[in-house]
């Protein structure tokens, strides 16, 4: 698996919007061994991949779903820590999850009405998934109490990679741009998408990797601040409100991004 190092200078962001300046401090770090790291949710759970497996780790417990099945897991959504989205794409299928790692729903959408060609699934709000349509080129989501499914966006001429999601926006990456779109399928913004390696959203925030540095994405894309930080390997990165978290394949270091007082 190739990983990515870069290099940062230890404590400074700068923002190329006169934004001001952000510190960046290390909190902690935490050895992990996994094939990946998935996040921290809000109360503090771990949450990572280790052959096929999806594991949820707390102070009291280790808990674990896996299903080989469905082949390799896909997209990990713990957006919301009752209901966990896993995606498994060779399969088409999605998983709902609770908060103890019992499977809640399974959608299988090329299987079951109204039959879709789904690449993804994240979660949405009130039941819903935010997926991409394969067929159509487009954004939907998917009632999956219901059954019923909604097409959102306009069909995007451009490669689909993957997504971002929280409950109001989806974060769309194509070869081409990174789009925001909003619960109605209205494009709210656009910034080329060349060059991004991995993102990580947390509530209007996005962090993204791209040409081996880090950025800071803010008003629905329209603010970018760089980040330096120390030379570490990046294998996975997760963003949760103001803390930073990076995967280095043997530890993940834990940051706090805070406003300079300068």
């Amino acid at each position: 698996m190739k990983y990515i190092i870069i290099q940062f200078c230890f404590f400074t962001f700068i923002s190329s919007f006169a934004q001001g300046e952000m510190n960046l401090g290390t909190v902690n770090h935490t050895p992990l061994k996994a094939e990946r790291f998935v996040g921290i949710d809000n109360f503090g759970h771990l949450y990572y991949i280790k052959n096929q497996t999806l594991f949820k780790q707390s102070p009291a417990e280790i808990v674990e779903f896996k299903d080989f099945q469905l082949g390799t897991i896909g997209q990990v959504d713990i957006l919301n820590p009752l209901r966990i989205t896993l995606f498994y794409p060779q399969y088409q299928t999605a998983v709902i999850l609770d908060n103890k790692l019992n499977e809640i729903r399974r959608i299988s959408f090329v299987m079951e009405p109204p039959f879709l060609n789904v690449v993804n699934a994240t979660t949405a709000a009130d039941n819903k998934l935010w997926t991409f349509n394969e067929d159509s080129q487009q954004l939907e989501t998917y009632n999956y109490r219901e059954k019923v499914n909604y097409t959102l966006s306009r069909p995007i001429a451009e490669r689909y990679i993957t997504q971002q999601s929280n409950f109001n926006f989806c974060y769309v990456l194509t070869d081409k741009n990174l789009r925001v779109y909003n619960v109605y399928g209205s494009l709210i913004h656009s910034i080329p998408g060349k060059g991004i390696q991995k993102m990580s959203l947390s509530n209007d925030k996005i962090l993204m990797l791209r040409n081996n540095s880090l950025y800071l994405l803010t008003e629905n894309l329209s603010v970018e601040t760089g980040i330096k930080t120390p030379e570490l390997t990046i294998k996975d990165l997760y963003l949760s409100d103001d803390f930073l978290y990076i995967y280095d394949g043997e530890i993940i270091h834990k940051m706090k991004l805070t406003k300079s007082q300068n």
